[in-house]
């Protein structure tokens, strides 16, 4: 009976029993993990709180009208930051465009461009000081004696298809030349073949927004990671080394298959639906009398290989760019040749903000040199006659190479 009993004691024998094997009592393995969890999510939340003090980020521009698309209030001045970068003051003419001139009619004497494009053209959160645009409009003033009056219609997140919608509003100011950016994530977004087929017609209405997505637990704890400030800035320092950026960047697939040789399917598809839209482009700035000039913007991964030592077997930095060129050739639009400058520059890769990928105040003043370069290598008419001393005229030597 006394064997029948201990037996049917087996709970608390076995408690016992793990006790004295372990020395660690039972609830302690449910209580030991639990606080290793707590732990670890408080110095999560603690460290949130001090990058977001530290690495303050506002992107939110108050002069962007809520709603489909990206439609800026006319005469409107806002303030944004991102995590990694400066304060930029972004100005709005009564057009909408960030310019800090009028849209109205060319003033005598005065050169006029149209920039065209997605948030590389319009200097996303950078300081309209250091913007490419602004740096070449005060040199090739300088160099033309005339004011130069830039007119940027840039706006986050277009396509070249809604870029190509646009050169209408572009042609009514009037321009002397017409300026068009593109980086490869401009145009990794597969264009809809039926509205590629309908680009000539009518602009359509803004669809209704879809409804809010109900996000599970699970979905709303990995954007929190994700999208939080601390994660920020553990990529920011991680990706500093370019062998590990270039290691990771190169696994995104399909992302990174435009420095891949040759193109997938894919990425062919991407370049013959932009080689379409350029053509009609172009003829419609040309039927104007305009000139047209296509300028591809490096991304940070291109800046890394184009100054990287050795290049990975299959990989040209080279590629993208060059693809455009000769887009650019056929149609007989003019072409800004990026490229080289940044494979000229040790680590490029550190003219872009490091997770955000745009170029930073730095990598703006490159542009802003091979853009004036271009203009004033005699093929266009605006800017015949016009001259820099060697040192740009103000010690920045813009125009040399």
């Amino acid at each position: 009976m006394r064997g029948s009993d201990d037996t049917g004691a087996s709970g608390p024998a076995t408690a016992r029993a793990v006790t004295a094997w372990s020395g660690i009592p039972l609830r302690d393995y449910f209580i030991l993990p639990l606080l290793s969890i707590v732990t670890v999510v408080v110095l999560f939340i603690v460290a949130e709180a001090v990058t977001r003090v530290v690495w303050y980020e506002h992107e939110d521009n108050a002069c962007v009208i809520p709603g489909d698309g990206y439609q800026i209030k006319p005469n409107c001045t806002a303030r944004t930051k991102s995590a990694e970068g400066r304060w930029a003051t972004f100005r709005f003419n009564e057009c909408g465009y960030r310019s800090n001139t009028s849209c109205g009619p060319v003033p005598p004497g005065t050169l006029r461009i149209a920039i065209v494009g997605a948030s590389v053209s319009q200097g996303f959160n950078i300081p309209y000081e250091d913007s490419y645009f602004a740096l070449a409009a005060t040199d090739l003033g300088r160099a033309c004696g005339r004011p130069v009056d830039v007119q940027n219609l840039g706006k986050p997140g277009s396509s070249p298809l809604y870029t190509y919608r646009r050169i209408d509003e572009a042609l009514a100011l009037k321009p002397d030349l017409v300026l068009m950016l593109l980086a490869p994530f401009d145009i990794e977004q597969q264009i809809d073949p039926h509205e590629l087929a309908a680009r000539n017609e009518a602009a359509r209405p803004p669809k209704p927004q879809a409804v809010r997505e109900t996000r599970s637990l699970l979905r709303r704890l990995q954007l929190l990671i994700t999208e939080s400030r601390t994660v920020l800035v553990a990529e920011h320092f991680l990706l500093q080394n370019r062998d590990t950026y270039l290691r990771l960047y190169l696994n995104y697939g399909d992302k990174a298959d435009f420095l891949r040789q040759p193109f997938t399917p894919a990425w062919k598809q991407r370049f013959e639906d932009v080689d379409l839209i350029m053509g009609d482009m172009t003829a419609k700035i040309h039927a104007a009398g305009i000139q047209f000039v296509v300028m591809p913007v490096p991304s940070r991964a291109e800046a890394a290989i184009l100054s990287a030592p050795h290049v990975p077997p299959g990989v040209d930095g080279f590629a993208f760019g060059r693809e455009l060129e000769n887009m650019a050739a056929r149609h007989g639009a003019a072409y800004v040749d990026l490229m080289e400058p940044f494979s000229k520059i040790p680590n490029s890769q550190d003219l872009f903000l490091i997770v955000d990928g745009h170029v930073d105040s730095s990598g703006q003043k490159v542009m802003a040199r091979a853009l004036t370069r271009k203009l004033l290598d005699g093929s266009f008419p605006a800017f015949s006659g016009c001259a820099l001393p060697p040192d740009g005229g103000n010690g920045r030597a813009v125009v040399t190479p």
